[in-house]
């Protein structure tokens, strides 16, 4: 008969940069719970809105860069998956914002009304020239997600985008989408210092500058035993308010 093994204990550190991605992925969660939980209420409530989109799933569109998206598709696509469809000027909007983006901000958020015009997803879909496209995305998940974010928008009036996705194949042509207008934010989320990196400080100077805010986000651990953390939180209209410390 074989004897019980003594139990083994080891002291055990992260290295530095395990840490520091640990921090930034249970920050941008804290966030992400907050934003749903606290911000879209008071924004829905303070001004009038009627949908609130909050979207991890971010890009920007620079040439040559890793976030190239040439023809615009993944703005078009990230209404189609959300089951609205965009007035002219707020497509134009998101393009100009990524176009002006030079690094992937930590979200968008989307600040929407209904203009009371439906069109049909035919129509959409061919305005937007996306009759041939047809997306890699379309996974079992990302399809439960996006019908979940559908649901909450039509009962609620808010998502949370983790990814997007639209697949030809699997639409109802006739299906009456509502048309939406709005603005958008650009969501940045750190943590400890909470210093922007100086490519992040003149990107987001440039998208300020363009007219769309930039809502900042520093999480300090307060007790991680006692789930205890403490977020600030800043809109920022003013690009000479961009640092690489931003005040709070």
């Amino acid at each position: 008969m074989h004897s019980s093994q003594k139990s083994t204990i080891t002291r055990f550190s992260l290295s530095p940069k395990e840490l520091n991605g640990w921090k930034a992925s249970l920050t941008e969660r804290l966030v992400e719970c907050y934003i749903e939980q606290r911000l879209i209420p008071r924004l829905k409530s303070q001004e009038g809105l009627e949908i609130v989109i909050f979207s991890t799933f971010a890009w920007f569109s620079v040439p040559d860069s890793q976030g190239f998206n040439p023809d615009f598709k993944n703005e078009r696509v990230f209404f189609l998956s959300n089951g609205l469809l965009p007035t002219n000027e707020l497509l134009h909007n998101f393009e100009t914002l990524t176009k002006t983006l030079e690094n992937v901000p930590d979200g968008f958020l989307l600040k929407l009304k209904r203009t009371g015009e439906s069109k049909p997803l035919r129509d959409g879909i061919s305005e937007m020239g996306l009759q041939t496209m047809r997306s890699t995305r379309s996974t079992l998940m990302s399809r439960l997600h996006q019908v979940g974010n559908i649901d909450n928008i039509k009962s609620s009036g808010y998502a949370l985008v983790r990814e997007i996705g639209f697949d030809s194949a699997e639409c109802d042509f006739n299906q009456q989408l509502p048309v939406v207008k709005g603005s958008i934010e650009v969501v940045e989320v750190k943590s400890g210092k909470g210093n922007l990196a100086s490519s992040q400080v003149q990107s987001y100077i440039n998208v300020v500058k363009k007219g769309f805010p930039l809502r900042f986000f520093k999480v300090e651990i307060i007790d991680f035993k006692e789930n205890q953390f403490e977020i600030r939180e800043r809109l920022i209209t003013n690009p000479d308010e961009i640092v690489t410390r931003i005040a709070l």
